[in-house]
C-alpha cells in the first residue's frame, strides 16, 4: 500500500509491504525496516479505518527505537479522501494528514463538475481495464460508472464529472493502462450548443 502524508509543508510518499508485524518502509528514495505493535489498549486500524481510540505503538526502525502516541483528530480533510492525527514521538508533535494514494487519486477523478464540454477520464494510476461498462454514444449521468479499473488489487469504478455522451472509448477490457493514460471522453449530446470549454480529469 501507498500512502501520501504531509507533515507542515512537507509532503511524503509512503510504502509498505506488510509481513507480520515486519514492514518493507519506502521513504521517498529510502528503504526501510520497521516492526511496529501496539502497546496495550486499543490501536488504530492498520487500514485507517475510522477509530475513535488513541494508539500506543512501540516502534523499532533500524537499531532505533521509539514509543510513538497516534491520536485521531476532528479536522476537515478536504477531499473526503485523507485522515488527520496528531503523532507525539520523543516530546514532539506533529499533525500529519494522511491518504492512501488510490483513495487521493479516486477522490481526485470525482471531485471534477462539468455542465458543458469535453471531460476527458484518465487512469489515475497504473492499471488493468477489468470491465467498460458503457458503449460509444451512449448516455451517461454525472456519477455514472464507466470503466472498471484493476489496481493495487482492488476494482475502481472510474465514474463520469457530468452528463452527456460517451463521444469516445479510448480502451478495451483486458488492456494495460499507465496513470494519465485517456480512457473515454464525455461530451454534449449532438444537437448541443458548442462549448469552448475543454476539462480534463487526471
Amino acid at each position: 500500500m501507498r500512502y501520501v502524508a504531509n507533515v507542515g509543508e512537507n509532503t511524503y510518499t509512503i510504502g509498505v509491504q506488510d509481513d507480520g508485524h515486519q514492514r518493507e518502509v519506502t521513504l521517498g528514495d529510502r528503504r526501510l525496516t520497521a516492526d511496529w505493535r501496539p502497546v496495550g489498549g486499543a490501536s488504530l486500524a492498520a487500514d485507517g479505518a475510522n477509530n475513535a481510540e488513541a494508539g500506543h505503538y512501540s516502534l523499532l526502525v533500524g537499531e532505533h527505537s521509539f514509543d510513538v502516541f497516534v491520536q485521531p483528530v476532528a479536522a476537515d480533510d478536504g477531499d473526503g479522501a485523507s485522515r488527520v492525527f496528531e503523532v507525539h514521538v520523543r516530546g514532539q508533535v506533529y499533525r500529519v494528514r494522511l491518504a492512501d494514494e488510490r483513495a487521493r487519486a479516486l477522490a481526485s477523478l470525482a471531485a471534477g463538475t462539468h455542465s458543458a464540454g469535453d471531460a476527458n477520464i484518465r487512469a489515475p494510476m497504473p492499471g488493468l481495464v477489468s470491465g467498460v461498462l458503457v458503449e460509444e454514444g451512449a448516455s451517461v449521468q454525472r456519477g455514472q460508472a464507466v470503466i472498471v479499473l484493476e489496481a493495487m488489487k482492488m476494482e475502481n469504478d472510474l465514474t463520469t464529472p457530468r452528463q452527456g455522451i460517451v463521444k469516445s472509448l479510448r480502451v478495451a477490457t483486458g488492456q494495460a493502462v499507465n496513470q494519465g493514460d485517456l480512457l473515454a471522453i464525455i461530451g454534449d449530446p449532438a444537437g448541443s450548443p458548442p462549448s469552448y470549454e475543454d476539462d480534463e480529469i487526471r
